[in-house]
Order: C-alpha cells, then sequence, then structure tokens
C-alpha cells in the first residue's frame, strides 16, 4: 500500500504533537516522521510516544529531516504562531506566511511530490500560500479547513438531542474563523430533517455558529492553546487520504469555479481518498448559506490579495 509514511512539520509544538499521537494511537500509518525546528524537541516527543506503542506496537515514530520526505508521503505542517487569549486567526497572517513559505521550501528541494495537509492558521491563507509555493497540482494540498469547526457543531447537537454524532448531517463551513456560518437549515439527524428530530428546541440551535466560533476562544482562554481536537481532526483526514474510497470533510482547497467563486481557498464540503481532494460542486446551499459562503469568501480573498 501506497502513502505509508507521514510527516509533520511542527512537531515540538502542542498540535504536532497531539496529531502525532493521535495518528500512532489509531495506527493510520506504519511510520510517523517528526521535524521541529529544535531537533531535541523533536526526538523527545518521537520517544514519548514510541514509550506508549511499546506495549501495542503497530507503529513507528521517529525524529527527523526534510531529506526524509519522499513521493506520496503525507506531510503534515502544524509550524507557525500560535493564536493567543483574544487574537484571532487572522492575526496570525503577517508572522506566520513566511515560516509557511520557508517550511515549503525545504519540503520541495529533493523534487518529491507529497500530500499537504496544512494546520498553521489563518488555515485557509497558509493553505493558498501552501499551494502556490510548492507548485504542487492542487488535489494534492488540502488544509484542515473547517472540519473541527463541524466536529464542534455535530458534538453539540450530539449531546443535545442524545444521539451519536456520527448521525448528525451538519457542516460549518467557509473561512475557518469569524466569517464562517453553518448549514443549520438543512441539518439532518440520520435521515430526519434537524427540526422534525424529537426533543428538538429552537435554542438547541440558538446563535449556534457564534458558539461554534467562541468555542475556541474560551478554550484558548482556559488552556492557552487547542490541540486534542485538532490532532484527532487531521489524523481522520490522513486516513480518509489513505483509502481508494472517498471521505467527505469540509477540508480546505483551491476553489476555481465551484459555487461561483474563484481562485480562494475555503473550507467546502470535499471528497478525499488516495488522490488528493476534490471540492464536491454542488453540495445544496441556501439562499442565506451562499450569500454568507460568498461573504465568507471575501474576507479571505482579501486577506490572499495582500500576500
Amino acid at each position: 500500500m501506497g502513502k505509508q509514511k507521514v510527516v509533520i512539520v511542527g512537531a515540538g509544538g502542542m498540535v504536532g504533537a497531539s496529531t502525532a499521537y493521535a495518528l500512532a494511537l489509531r495506527s493510520v500509518v506504519e511510520e510517523i516522521v517528526l521535524i521541529d525546528r529544535s531537533e531535541d524537541m523533536a526526538w523527545g516527543q518521537a520517544a514519548d510516544i514510541n514509550d506508549a506503542m511499546g506495549l501495542d506496537r503497530s507503529v513507528s515514530v521517529r525524529p527527523g529531516t526534510y531529506d526524509d520526505i519522499a513521493t506520496d508521503d503525507i506531510v503534515v505542517i502544524s509550524a507557525g504562531a500560535p493564536q493567543q487569549p483574544g487574537q484571532t486567526r487572522m492575526e496570525l497572517l503577517g508572522v506566520n506566511v513566511g515560516i509557511m513559505r520557508d517550511i515549503i521550501q525545504n519540503i520541495m528541494k529533493n523534487g518529491a511530490q507529497p500530500y499537504l495537509v496544512v494546520v498553521s492558521n489563518p488555515v485557509d491563507v497558509m493553505t493558498y500560500v501552501a499551494l502556490k509555493e510548492s507548485g504542487l497540482p492542487k488535489n494534492r494540498v488540502m488544509g484542515t479547513g473547517t472540519t473541527l469547526d463541524t466536529s464542534r457543531l455535530k458534538s453539540l447537537i450530539a449531546d443535545g438531542l442524545g444521539v451519536n454524532s456520527r448521525d448528525v448531517d451538519a457542516y460549518i463551513l467557509g473561512e475557518h474563523g469569524d466569517s464562517s456560518f453553518s448549514t443549520i437549515e438543512t441539518a439532518q439527524i440520520g435521515e430526519i430533517p434537524l427540526r422534525e428530530y424529537p426533543g428538538y428546541t429552537d435554542e438547541l440551535v440558538e446563535n449556534v455558529e457564534q458558539k461554534i466560533r467562541d468555542r475556541a476562544y474560551k478554550i484558548i482562554e482556559t488552556k492557552k492553546s487547542t490541540y486534542f481536537a485538532i490532532g484527532f481532526v487531521v489524523s481522520k483526514i490522513v486516513s480518509a487520504l489513505r483509502q481508494s474510497t472517498s471521505t467527505i470533510y469540509p477540508v480546505c482547497s483551491l476553489v476555481e469555479g465551484e459555487y461561483g467563486l474563484e481562485n480562494v481557498v475555503l473550507g467546502l464540503p470535499s471528497m478525499i481518498n488516495d488522490e488528493g481532494v476534490k471540492i464536491l460542486a454542488g453540495y445544496p446551499l441556501t439562499d442565506r448559506e451562499r450569500e454568507a459562503l460568498h461573504a465568507s469568501a471575501g474576507v479571505v480573498a482579501e486577506a490572499i490579495s495582500t500576500l
């Protein structure tokens, strides 16, 4: 089977380390290579995770360098300045764009053709930078987009109704930030419209989009950063990249005509498989959702125009 190796750039941080740990616990791949500007930190994270694998070893985790990256490897990029309490993701743009460009140059220096999964914020703009700087085909470059936001929405609804979150069909789409929006109008539990499901009340979804946006800020206020949830999300995206059949997640990738948008990156329902990512064109949006999508795309496009 192809793509047996995942390389994590920025593994010394909590997001990178949590991603490595989730990948190892779930045995998504056989080998995980950790890269960090601190070689000691990369070694320490690898050693700690490998110690956990001693009781159930199916994955090798080791420190490495950019020279370890080969064609068809999956490279997860989590390096960059973290979001601080009270700070928006877009406010990270100035410092993180330079870091991203440097990382991409190092990833591509040996001519390998990997798959890139961008986690660094603001993830939509960072994914655009990674695509343009790498020169890779667009199906090989994606960001986590609004997958974590969607997971938060599904959890909120599932907890409110006492159902399994896997049965909740609803998305957060658009920018992974303050202009995101939900598909709550067309949400379903199984095949039952959300508003017709037993136990549903309007209070359940009141201000739901703001609740989802605020959740990360509240977590950052209490524990300085978020990492467990995004680490698990990345492990699911990587797992999807290793399958021949498609899994749909709202990752972000380059939009070229879909939904009437051009040359922008933002979270949309997308098919992910071992050939990469493809935006699911034609996902049904209400008039409100389509208007919100275009407004959110404008926010991201404005940020891209400053690069």
